[in-house]
């Protein structure tokens, strides 16, 4: 390995160089780099992250380039001016997007009104009020699922293992919490600041979390501090309780997405107002709309109302003590629909036996509607008798395109292999869901080079963490996400459709490498020679595969017979993928491929040149 001063000093010169070129190109009018460069340390298996702010009207070549610089790769998003600052001025502060900006560097600008603008707007140190109310309630429900989910694999499923993990999405959902409570925009990694402010928490939840032996009094003692958590940052709701107490009656779905609709996602709002039900701080009751401009029949969707009272005690209900109840509400609804005369097929998503079910389960169904019928909405949430149920609508052809396009063993063919018919209208369609449980080859291969791109560029994050911050724990954190995508790799590899807990198929697989990189370690407290041996297993693993995961990329390189540009790749393929990149720049970092460059023209109209990565694959390559 390079010395960090020699690293960081190659990084600084192919950012002076990528600024040089851009310089001179007229149709470029500013540069902002973020990233690892701008505000943490980089290393050799970093990346860069560059804006390129570009003159209004400007016919760029491609969206976003992978350029490179020095040796240094470099993603490159190009925007026009006033399309640029409409995203940024959008975002609210403390948002994803926001956060990188105030942890980026403006490079050049030859734009006043982009200097001032950046000014301005790249301000890491505040938050509006306003903004970090509804920042923290949009953070909070995209970390409700995680916390659903880690409840019931303990209560429901006896899941230590799985609710652990779940529990490790939920902290870091939490820890974006605590630091925008405390006045600061949240980076990419947020639980080192939120062990900062708030230790005795984080952790209890985190660091101790990891490293003590994972049983159910211990996933018990979590869930109960992280309730404890929310219950006494209940403020993150106020903008729904002040809005459903003002009104005086209940609202509905429809009206409360509405009133949010600028700050708050749809889908994200309706799991808030669900989950704020079950805690019993708002109540719930039903309301009717129509599913189609046209239809005659009526559903119900959920109306909510605030009276400020204290929420009651509730004990958990469990598996047999609802079961019934869900099925006879799945019955209800099922004979509702089917009398509406533009819905032709209704498909149940969820898994719904008894021992997978309980008082937080939200029933999902997607419905098949005629051809050319006109709805509000792609997907909304109802009720049905107390039990949530969450639709989503397509018309005949939009679904079967939806099919057409879905490779084999993706997330969505995992859920579609396990799906139910509840009714059809038309004989053909149930034939659409047959004999979807098996993986086709050609699928195989795009799904593996998918997996084996992400599992690459996420195991060069555990290596960071590992080599150059020395953060054990966080290396842990990283591994965790690592493991999945080999187990998922695995499962792939068997002709199998990978589950959500496609952990434990892995091990039926492979038991020999999935115990020593997971079962062995998820108990022992974690240390850097544990961790080091974990991330050699993994190397090991990768390159024992590495002909079968790269192999659509690995034969194209070799009949091309010399080197290819990345836009070649994309081109060969059909189509732009960010995991040909990552597994290229793995590939590349490796020694399996030789990296070049070629020259390319950011706009139609530049006569300035930067450089993109060019591939060559030598089959007599020793590292093979």
């Amino acid at each position: 390995m390079k010395s960090q001063d020699a690293v960081e000093q190659q990084y600084r010169e192919a950012v002076d160089a990528l600024v040089e070129k851009v310089r001179k190109d007229p149709y470029i009018l500013a540069a902002i780099v973020g990233g690892s460069f701008s505000y943490a340390q980089v290393w050799e298996k970093s990346d860069l992250d560059v804006e390129l702010i570009g003159r209004d009207g400007i016919r760029p070549t491609l969206s976003a380039f992978l350029l490179v610089e020095n040796g240094v790769n470099i993603h490159a998003n190009i925007r026009p001016r006033n399309a640029f600052k409409q995203i940024i001025e959008r975002a609210q502060q403390g948002s994803l997007i926001h956060s990188y900006f105030s942890h980026s560097t403006l490079l050049f600008s030859r734009d006043a009104s982009i200097q001032e603008w950046y000014d301005k707007n790249a301000n890491r140190t505040h938050i509006g009020e306003r903004d970090q109310q509804f920042q923290m309630l949009n953070v909070i429900a995209s970390t409700l699922p995680n916390l659903i989910y880690a409840e019931k694999q303990f209560y429901v499923n006896k899941d230590v293992i799985t609710a652990f993990l779940s529990l490790l999405n939920v902290v870091q959902g939490l820890a974006r919490i605590e630091v925008l409570l405390n006045d600061e925009i949240p980076a990419r990694e947020v639980i080192q600041p939120a062990l900062r402010y708030n230790p005795k928490f984080f952790n209890h939840v985190y660091n101790e979390l990891i490293n003590c032996e994972k049983n159910e009094a211990v996933i018990q003692d979590a869930l109960e501090a992280i309730d404890a958590y929310l219950d006494a940052q209940q403020f993150i709701f106020q903008p729904i309780l002040d809005y459903l107490a003002e009104q005086k009656a209940p609202r509905t779905n429809t009206e409360l997405n509405a009133y949010f609709q600028s700050k708050c996602d749809k889908e994200a709002l309706d799991l808030v107002c669900q989950w704020l039900t079950w805690k019993g701080i708002i109540r719930q009751v039903a309301a009717p709309m129509k599913l189609t401009v046209k239809s005659q029949v009526a559903v119900e969707e959920p109306a909510y109302y605030y009276d400020g009272a204290e929420p009651e005690p509730r004990q958990i209900r469990l598996k047999a003590d609802i079961h019934q109840q869900i099925h006879d509400a799945v019955d209800r609804f099922t004979d509702t629909i089917k009398q509406d005369r533009y819905i032709i097929a209704a498909i149940l998503t969820s898994n719904l036996a008894q021992d997978n079910v309980w008082e937080k389960t939200t029933v999902h169904i997607t419905l098949i509607l005629r051809d050319g019928t006109k709805f509000n909405q792609k997907a909304c949430q109802l009720i049905e008798e107390g039990v949530p149920i969450r639709v989503k609508l397509y018309t005949r052809s939009e679904y079967r395109k939806l099919l057409e396009k879905t490779l084999q063993g993706s997330t969505l063919h995992s859920i579609l292999s396990e799906s139910k018919m509840l009714f059809s209208k038309e004989a053909g369609l149930a034939d659409w869901h047959t004999d979807i449980a098996r993986v086709g080859e050609r699928d195989q291969h795009s799904q593996l080079l998918n997996a084996a791109g992400g599992a690459a560029s996420v195991l060069v994050k555990a290596e960071k963490w590992f080599h150059l911050k020395r953060d054990i724990n966080y290396t842990f954190l990283y591994l965790t996400y690592v493991i999945n995508a080999l187990a998922r790799i695995e499962t792939l590899m068997h002709g199998e459709t990978p589950k959500r807990k496609v952990i434990y198929q892995a091990l039926k697989h492979n038991p020999r490498f999935f115990n020593a990189v997971f079962t062995d370690i998820i108990d022992k407290p974690k240390d850097e020679e544990t961790l080091g041996k974990v991330l050699h297993q993994i190397d090991e693993y990768l390159a024992a595969n590495l002909q079968t995961l790269f192999k659509p990329l690995l034969d194209f390189l070799t009949d091309a017979g010399g080197e290819r540009t990345i836009t070649d790749i994309y081109n060969h393929f059909g189509y732009r993928n960010l995991w040909f990149e990552l597994a290229c720049e793995w590939l590349a970092q490796k020694g399996i491929l030789e990296q070049f460059s070629a020259p390319i023209r950011l706009t139609m109209d530049s006569h300035v040149s930067v450089e993109e990565p060019a591939y060559y694959y030598d089959t007599e390559n020793p590292f093979m």
